[in-house]
């Protein structure tokens, strides 16, 4: 790979341009290293079938881990991350996603509407209309981001 470093006046907007072959891991990070604004809109680079995918995190209805496994599902596609979802969970913090069990993250946006179960879980409807389980233990974190929280 070659690597050009042309100097420019301070007056003038600086640029990269890539010249690949494909999209690879090392050229993505080298954008989000570059180009932090996108990250901060928030997109995970997801496979299927052998293609990786950019989603956007708004896309993007829930994560779950299952078997060591994290998949990635949108309204029309479950696709497969490399990253452990606690690292997902960081990576997310500044989107609107929630911990809402042990092995789940939840788009907060993507609620349409949720109700208690006797377990002390709640049941949430997806604008998708696919129901997920919050766990007890992370109710309390849902109702704080929902201004919910116990009054003093």
């Amino acid at each position: 790979m070659k690597i050009h470093i042309n100097f420019i006046p301070q007056e003038e907007e600086e640029e990269v341009v890539f010249r690949i072959h494909g999209m690879k891991k090392h050229v993505t990070q080298a954008i989000d290293i570059l180009n932090p604004g996108e990250k901060e809109a928030g997109y995970l680079l997801c496979k299927k079938e052998e293609k990786f995918f950019k989603i956007l995190a708004g896309d993007i209805l829930y994560l779950e881990s299952i078997d060591r496994k994290v998949f990635v599902y949108t309204e029309k596609e479950t696709l497969e991350i490399s990253e452990k979802l606690y690292v997902l969970e960081e990576q997310l913090s500044e989107c609107s996603f929630i911990r809402i069990s042990k092995s789940m993250l939840l788009n907060f946006d993507k609620i349409y509407s949720f109700y208690p179960k006797l377990s002390g879980n709640l049941e949430a409807l997806l604008v998708n209309q696919e129901k997920v389980i919050i766990s007890r233990r992370y109710v309390p974190g849902l109702k704080r981001k929902l201004g919910m929280g116990e009054k003093e």
